[in-house]
């Protein structure tokens, strides 16, 4: 039988109890309906989230430029004429290259060597009897049927892996019947290409070499040169044409070697580099700003998901503050943002004044520097400033020291000079506590002081441990590269006991000492040679080193944060793992989840709560069907019967 295209409820009851039911369970998921509308909202606030973080991210990107120095640091240089027709070299420089000038003349420039051999019939014919030729150092065999084809080939495989050969081969083909090798050294300079015959005379039949070993001149198409140049009057001379190691941060480009020329170059500060990073600032908390204000502007008709949020209501009171106030520790007349050219107008929107700022840059490069960056100057050389906790201020802090830091060392004593194993070498392992890494190197009987400190310092410098070894006198001396109490030296040995003199005489560890000490007359905990401020106190988070060997007071340390340093700190607080953007949304996150899970429980009751409204509704149908159906039987009984009664 087939099933019905439609089904009907309630013919029989005379209503439509699954309209009922659907009306009833309707009814009781309006708290599933509410947790729907809360996911809704949910999403909205987390969308916001993350448009606000990326917001953020790009304020503190561009903070940091300012706070770390990076944004001033950019420097150009130009070149002038001062004689000549051109100009001898082209500049480029390094981010915080030192300013100045200096004069530039040329009187060679480096070439590169090239070869030429005589000419051949053919390149593929084969060159005679074979041999041997070295070509800078690595010999290349050559037999009786190898062709300058298989020469040229054999010459520039060797031009890979780790040690080419550095020349390279090339068949000039002046016509049909005269065919050359052309020998090119990679490099410039006047080291050229060293050539040799070491077995036969396939050089020289190549009109290479001369009878004597000699670099046939008739074979130099151009000789290799060093560059031989002047910088304000002193002579150098390098290999190649780019200079990167004459003045620090600068790289030279020769291109000229005109007789009599000079020409003049002057390395200043990039000021539009520092001008576009300003800016770049500038847009990125405008954007910001832009944002925190959509957010807190509602309408009649609805409001932003994170409207009267306490996380946008307290950036958009901080945020400007950190433009507006002082920096302890800068100029006087410079210690404002709006000193040198940014300001807010009534919107809170930031701009910058280029023309104001341009002539700060020219004028007052330093003070415009420490303006915007997080700088700590130590009274010290022994002091010096490593980072800052997020609620530092600028100020001066006294450094105080009350245990000195010192790295672990351990020498041998009373060695003769002389080891002496025993019968079987021994070993000794060197442990380098802090990172656990070790190396073994074997002692032998007759080996001295000298040997045996080259021979463990071979094995810690292959393995990059951070332990120095010497030697002091006959003895051997093991010394730490690092302070402190995490970093020590264990030694381990085998095979001791059975020698005359075998230096050590058993396993030991020795361990340095940590810092200890105030910072700002507060509290401070030392690890190594450093000395952290204790949380809680105004000094938190401040670090310093120290490696100097007295104690007590042993400097100050002037600390200056910045207009950048403060943005960036404020916004560290928002951003950073753990930090107020991370904990909303994992709260958001949270709330999804709970809701997510309520719904689910809700829908699962309704769903066996309308499964049970179902069962019953069809009984109480198929109960008033048999009741109708009894009814008309027994009214049917009841009616007079028809028909003949004869």
């Amino acid at each position: 039988m087939t099933a019905p295209l439609v089904s009907f409820s309630g013919i029989a009851a005379g209503f439509d109890y699954r309209s009922l039911v659907d009306a009833i369970i309707a009814q009781e998921r309006q708290p599933a309906v509410r947790l729907e509308s809360q996911l809704s909202s949910f999403s909205q606030q987390q969308s916001a989230l993350a448009t606000y973080r990326t917001r953020l991210a790009d304020l503190r990107t561009a903070a940091r430029a300012l706070r770390d120095g990076t944004a001033f640091d950019a420097t150009t240089a130009t070149t002038t004429i001062v004689s000549g027709s051109k100009a001898l070299a082209t500049v480029t420089t390094s981010p915080a290259t030192q300013t100045g000038s200096f004069s530039l003349t040329v009187s060679q420039l480096a070439r590169t060597e090239k070869l030429a051999g005589t000419s051949v019939a053919s390149a593929s014919d084969p060159l005679g009897p074979g041999g041997t030729v070295t070509i800078n150092g690595t010999d290349i065999t050559l037999t009786a049927t190898d062709s300058l084809v298989d020469l040229a080939s054999k010459i520039n495989a060797l031009n890979t892996g780790t040690s080419p050969i550095g020349v390279s081969a090339t068949i000039l083909s002046v016509s049909a019947t005269d065919q050359r090798l052309l020998l090119t050294s990679a490099t410039s300079g006047a080291a050229g290409i060293t050539l040799a015959d070491t077995a036969g005379t396939v050089l020289q039949d190549l009109g290479f070499l001369d009878g004597v070993g000699g670099v046939q001149a008739s074979a130099v198409l151009v000789d290799g040169a060093d560059a031989v140049f002047q910088i304000d009057g002193i002579a150098l001379t390098r290999t190649s044409n780019v200079i990167t190691d004459a003045i620090e941060g600068v790289t030279l480009t020769l291109v000229s070697e005109e007789p009599g020329a000079e020409t003049a170059v002057s390395v200043g500060r990039f000021a539009d580099a520092t001008e576009g990073a300003l800016q770049t600032f500038v847009e990125a908390y405008n954007a910001l700003v832009d944002f925190l204000k959509a957010q807190g502007t509602a309408t009649d008709e609805s409001r932003p998901a994170l409207y009267n949020d306490s996380l946008v209501r307290g950036l958009r009171r901080d945020l400007p503050t950190q433009l507006l106030t002082s920096v302890l520790g800068a100029a006087p007349d410079l210690a404002t943002a709006a000193s040198v050219g940014l300001s807010l107008d009534r919107d809170g929107r930031l701009s910058l004044d280029a023309t104001k700022f341009s002539a700060a840059f020219a004028s007052r490069y330093d003070d415009v520097r420490a303006l915007f960056s997080e700088r700590g100057v130590a009274s010290s050389p022994d002091v010096s400033f490593v980072s800052s906790g997020g609620s530092i201020i600028g100020g001066n802090y006294p450094i105080d020291v009350t245990t000195v830091p010192a790295k672990a060392t351990t020498v041998t004593s009373g060695f003769g000079g002389v080891y002496d194993a025993g019968a079987t070498p021994d070993t000794i392992q060197v442990i380098d506590t802090r990172s656990g890494r070790s190396v073994t190197v074997t002692l032998t009987t007759g080996m001295t002081t000298a040997q045996i400190v080259q021979a463990i310092q071979d094995a810690l410098t292959t393995d990059g441990l951070g332990i120095d070894v010497a030697a002091v006198g006959n003895e051997i001396q093991l010394t730490q590269q690092s302070a402190g109490s995490a970093a020590g030296i264990q030694l381990v040995f085998t095979g001791l006991g059975d020698g005359a003199a075998e230096a050590w005489g058993g396993g030991l560890t020795v361990t340095g000492t940590d810092i200890a000490g105030t910072i700002g007359g507060l509290p401070a905990t030392g690890t190594g040679d450093l000395l952290v401020g204790d949380a809680g106190g105004a000094t938190a988070g401040l670090t310093v080193r120290y490696t100097g060997t007295t104690a007590g007071p042993v400097g100050t340390l002037d600390l200056t944060v910045g207009t950048g340093a403060a943005v960036e700190r404020l916004l560290d607080r928002y951003l950073d793992t753990g930090g107020l953007v991370d904990t909303r949304t994992q709260a958001l996150t949270d709330r999804t989840d709970r809701a997510n899970s309520r719904i689910d429980d809700i829908d699962r009751r309704l769903e066996q709560r309308r499964a049970n409204l179902l069962r019953r509704f069809l009984a109480m149908e198929t109960a008033i069907a048999r009741l109708q159906q009894s009814s008309s039987s027994f009214l049917s009984s009841l009616a007079p019967q028809t028909g003949s009664t004869g």
